[in-house]
């Protein structure tokens, strides 16, 4: 009897020193009416059993189930309330600002965490001690959605992830010190990521980490975003763009590329802003601007053209094919350009282009 006694004590003081050596996660769950999809929200990440978890809901005042979901949950949730705000923005911010966790992120309350995530962030950023920020994958999935596997990689992360978000957020793991160093200080509070924003609030907390941290991209599969009409991803994707104008501006603010802020603003992008990023001045002398600017155009311009936005897209392409022939030829623009130039032509200009076709 004895024997199994002393064996439970070594398994529980086994178990209980390896959580304490583990470093503390906060995640915030920023809500507002999800009422059908938070209870699988508050389950994944429940279900980690991570043993050095802090797990904070900021609700925005729901009026769906939502309270209620969290009221039975609530004896497991580190924090919790239920008050009027100006959005996610604000919600992310409000429970970053209660966080006492070593490493920090944010999952919204129609995302999910896959199993074992957190402990499999935990051991990189051990095995990573110099590592600020690690990423993965994530699986897009929702009701009359196919399933899919995306990681947002593409051929050169040290240009991507100064021209867009250039991984999924949900499966995205930061250190405290750059909630500590990076934040946008309003009112004598801490913001870590700006309240001005709500669609690009990531991609602007990204450049900020790039510019400052090293970083790590990993192939684990660490979260499932959730696609249902109501996200702002399915609903109001065409504001991410205009967001996302405004965020890359700022950062060639802050690296003074006047030329480039020139070129852009011959497109129409343009931005009366003055916030200016902090930022390492070896990691943004290694910056290759001319390539940063042909990686953001060149990721508009499928979007513009999906939006049947056939103006603009000729407007970029003419502007690439003259600032940057090679590239242009490389990245094989030519036949997205005519299919625009033709579309974005009257119905005299369409029968103009057709007869210039037939002699």
């Amino acid at each position: 009897m004895n024997f199994y006694v002393n064996l439970l004590k070594i398994v529980f003081n086994y178990t209980n020193n390896k959580g304490m050596n583990l470093p503390k996660i906060t995640i915030v769950t920023p809500s507002f009416n999800q009422g059908n999809f938070i209870e699988e929200t508050i389950d994944s990440i429940l279900s980690q059993n991570y043993p050095n978890l802090e797990y904070i809901i900021i609700d925005g005042k729901s009026t769906d189930t939502t309270v209620e979901v969290i009221k039975k949950h609530e004896k497991h949730i580190t924090y919790w309330e239920s008050v009027k705000d100006r959005g996610q923005s604000e919600a992310i911010n409000k429970g970053m600002r209660k966080a006492t966790g070593d490493i920090l992120t944010w999952i919204c309350s129609d995302d999910l965490l896959l199993e074992n995530s957190l402990q499999t962030a935990a051991n990189y950023f051990l095995e990573n001690p110099t590592v600020s920020l690690i990423h993965g994958k994530t699986k897009l999935f929702g009701e009359g959605y196919e399933d899919k596997i995306t990681a947002g990689f593409h051929s050169d992360l040290s240009i991507d992830y100064f021209t867009h978000m250039a991984f999924p957020q949900p499966s995205s793991f930061f250190k405290i010190n750059i909630f500590e160093n990076q934040s946008y200080v309003v009112n004598n509070q801490k913001n870590w990521v700006d309240e001005s924003l709500h669609y690009c609030m990531d991609y602007d907390l990204l450049l900020r980490t790039a510019l400052n941290y090293d970083i790590l991209k990993v192939d684990e599969l660490f979260s499932a975003y959730r696609l249902h009409p109501a996200s702002k991803t399915v609903s109001e994707w065409s504001k991410f763009e205009i967001e996302k104008d405004k965020v890359f501006l700022r950062l060639l603010n802050t690296l003074k590329a006047n030329n480039e802020i020139e070129f852009l603003k011959e497109l129409g992008i343009d931005s009366n802003e003055e916030i200016l990023y902090n930022f390492d001045i070896q990691k943004a002398e290694n910056l290759n601007i001319d390539k940063i600017i042909q990686s953001f155009l060149y990721r508009k311009i499928p979007v513009l053209f999906e939006a049947k936005d056939y103006e603009t897209v000729v407007l970029y392409c003419e502007a690439l094919h003259q600032k940057y022939p090679d590239f242009y030829q490389k990245m094989g623009l030519d036949s997205m350009y005519q299919t625009s130039k033709y579309n974005s032509l009257s119905s005299i200009g369409k029968l103009g282009w057709k007869f210039k076709k037939l002699i």
